[in-house]
């Protein structure tokens, strides 16, 4: 098996330091049953994803790395240790019942999720384990808060081929926010476990503008052979950081053919209508965005939907930063 993850870890501190961070760990972490089999991931186990906090995963394993370095320490500066690993525990996912509304027929869908005890921003793929009624099944969970999100597979005999592409859309607030990219793996058994993903990226108002300002990837293959079939799997998952700025105020223009305006309606991010029915003359809607940006001021964005487009986006911000992308069908009049 092939990984190529990447992670980081400042390890190294003196003495002192480590001992009073354990201590303070050993009394704040009730969790710390959800936490188990530190170490290294099995032979089988495979990348399936990645989940998003804006806070570090705690999910280090103090106790047994003091043990261990302890054991032959003389004084003076800790040594570092280059292969952490070891030390590294993991957060397990509840398999949970889901409940969804197909938007074209109505049809309700019960299928299964697997769901982190943690707050986050799940994006990942997993394999759901089947029953007596249906097979085992690969099963997409991304949060409302990747936006674009697009889960590509392609099986194979020689293999499957996950891929992950998504982008967290997200305001430069007066507070920074720090995103922590973590991966997610799956076991041969079907459990579902993410570790700590090591550093963070930060967004504040006086760096960014609009715009893509960071993007990471994690690429992981594994290589199986059984009966003399090499079977190789691969997953690949990259999450994009847009900034955007907050809209305060939709406007939506219905154009006749000679660029007259029909109508024109006022909307607060995220109250647009599911469905939205153009008049009968009307050649084309112009969307417009307002927003206001790092001096304060109006900006508007506008895009142009004409009679081949079958729906527009906008975006609203919530209380966490987070731009959240929605959509509006376009039933133009036959």
């Amino acid at each position: 098996m092939r990984r190529k993850i990447s992670a980081s870890h400042a390890l190294g501190r003196r003495l002192g330091a480590i001992i009073l961070c354990l201590t303070a760990l050993l009394a704040l972490t009730g969790c710390q049953l959800a936490i188990e089999d530190a170490g290294t991931e099995a032979a089988e186990d495979k990348l399936v994803g990645v989940f998003i906090t804006t806070e570090p995963l705690d999910l280090f394993d103090t106790e047994a790395y003091l043990s261990d370095i302890l054991s032959d320490f003389s004084g003076g500066e800790l040594p570092p240790i280059s292969d952490n690993s070891n030390y590294q525990g993991r957060l397990y996912a509840e398999l949970t019942p889901r409940t969804d509304t197909n938007e074209e027929t109505g049809e309700i869908i019960e299928t299964e999720e697997y769901v982190f005890p943690v707050e986050g921003f799940a994006f990942f793929a997993t394999t759901v384990p089947g029953n007596k009624a249906e097979d085992s099944y690969t099963a997409s969970t991304i949060d409302p808060a990747i936006g674009d999100g697009h889960l590509g597979v392609n099986v194979s005999d020689e293999g499957k081929i996950v891929t992950l592409t998504g982008t967290l859309y997200t305001t430069p607030q007066e507070l920074p926010v720090t995103y922590y990219y973590n991966p997610v793996y799956q076991s041969a058994d079907g459990s579902v476990y993410v570790v700590s993903g090591g550093g963070g990226f930060m967004v504040n108002t006086e760096a960014y503008s609009e715009g893509e300002v960071y993007s990471q990837s994690f690429d992981a293959t594994t290589t199986t052979t059984e009966n003399g079939v090499t079977r190789t799997d691969s997953c690949s998952v990259t999450v994009s950081i847009n900034v955007m700025f907050a809209p305060e105020k939709i406007v939506v223009l219905q154009m006749s053919e000679s660029n007259a305006v029909l109508s024109r309606e006022e909307y607060e991010p995220g109250a647009l209508p599911e469905n939205l029915s153009p008049e009968r003359n009307a050649a084309y809607l112009l969307v417009e965005t307002h927003k206001r940006n790092e001096a304060g001021e109006i900006v508007v964005s506008r895009e142009v939907y004409s009679h081949d487009a079958q729906r527009f986006e906008t975006f609203s911000p919530r209380p966490d930063g987070v731009c959240v992308k929605s959509w509006t069908a376009i039933n133009w009049a036959g």
